[in-house]
C-alpha cells in the first residue's frame, strides 16, 4: 500500500494593508474547508528599536482576527531589543488549526502604550489548507 501526500492549497495577501487573499473567494474556501483538515499560516513581527534604547521595551499585546470574525487570537510580544547580530528582531507566529473556519487570518492589531520610539511592521504569510 502507497501513501500519498495530501494535496496542499495555498493564498497569500493580494493587498498587504486589507489582508484580503488573491484567488480566495467565499466559494473557494468554502470548498477547501470541506476537503481539507488543516489550515496553517504564518505572521512575523520584526521590530527595530531606536538606536539610542538598549533597554528592553514593554511587552504589547498583539490580536489576530480569526476569518469567522468571530474569534480572535491574543498574544504578547516581547519588547523589541537592539543586539549584536541585528538591528532587527523578528518575533514568529504559527497558527496550525482543525478549526477551518479561523483562518486566514482577517485582521491584526498592536497595542501598546503609545511608545513610537521603533519602527515595527507584519509579514503575513500565505494561508495553506490540506
Amino acid at each position: 500500500r502507497h501513501l500519498q501526500a495530501a494535496p496542499t492549497t495555498c493564498f497569500s495577501l493580494s493587498l498587504p494593508l486589507q489582508l484580503e487573499y488573491a484567488g480566495a473567494s467565499p466559494v473557494q474556501l468554502r470548498f477547501l474547508r470541506l476537503h481539507s483538515r488543516l489550515a496553517t499560516q504564518k505572521v512575523s513581527y520584526s521590530c527595530r528599536p531606536a538606536p539610542e534604547q538598549g533597554q528592553p521595551q514593554p511587552e504589547k499585546e498583539i490580536r489576530f482576527l480569526a476569518d469567522s470574525r468571530e474569534q480572535s487570537y491574543a498574544a504578547s510580544l516581547q519588547g523589541c531589543v537592539l543586539d549584536n547580530e541585528s538591528s532587527i528582531t523578528d518575533t514568529i507566529f504559527q497558527f496550525t488549526t482543525e478549526e477551518l473556519s479561523l483562518l486566514p487570518l482577517r485582521d491584526l492589531a498592536v497595542f501598546h502604550n503609545g511608545d513610537a520610539s521603533h519602527q515595527f511592521g507584519f509579514t503575513v504569510g500565505p494561508v495553506c489548507f490540506s
